[in-house]
């Protein structure tokens, strides 16, 4: 949603939506900007700050400058579905595809690839049904992967006793 209303309002983007391409006009973007945005404060911001800051005195990753590396791998891409306050929050398929759109745009831009494709209803339903039984190895895991292809990612303390 963040991309229509960017795309909408002339702003460019990385990326189109379906509300860009149906062809929102810059009111309704906006106002589907503001929607996501709430959804972002209510489910996530919670632990993840209002600005995406995290906390890593408690575990919580910084999504700034980093959270866009997850796209760069088929695996990051479905942790970002997968990861339990995710998974689990009370956002249906497609607001929480709009809300994982939102924050790959907001806070890491730089990091998305040029190829990025925004995440779908019918790929966030497929993959959230399938729950991590611990996600502290799944993390580990990608942040080496994503290490070795040139894509650090945010200080994750949750778990740290269980480094590889």
């Amino acid at each position: 949603m963040l991309c229509a209303a960017r795309a909408a309002a002339g702003e460019g983007g990385a990326v189109q939506t379906a509300a860009a391409q149906a062809g929102a006009d810059p009111a309704e973007a906006q106002r589907l900007r503001q929607g996501v945005r709430a959804d972002y404060v209510l489910q996530c911001a919670g632990c993840h700050r209002v600005d995406g800051r995290g906390s890593s005195r408690h575990g919580i990753p910084d999504f700034r400058d980093s959270v866009g590396a997850f796209v760069h791998m088929p695996a990051g891409r479905e942790y970002l579905i997968r990861v339990p306050g995710a998974a689990q929050s009370q956002l249906n398929d497609a607001e929480l595809a709009a809300v994982l759109n939102w924050v790959l745009e907001e806070f890491s831009p730089a990091q998305l690839p040029a190829d990025f494709r925004p995440y779908g209803e019918e790929e966030v339903a497929e993959a959230r049904r399938r729950r991590y039984e611990d996600v502290v190895p799944v993390r580990h895991a990608l942040a080496k992967a994503l290490a070795q292809r040139g894509f650090p990612l945010a200080e994750y303390s949750y778990g740290s006793d269980r480094k590889p």
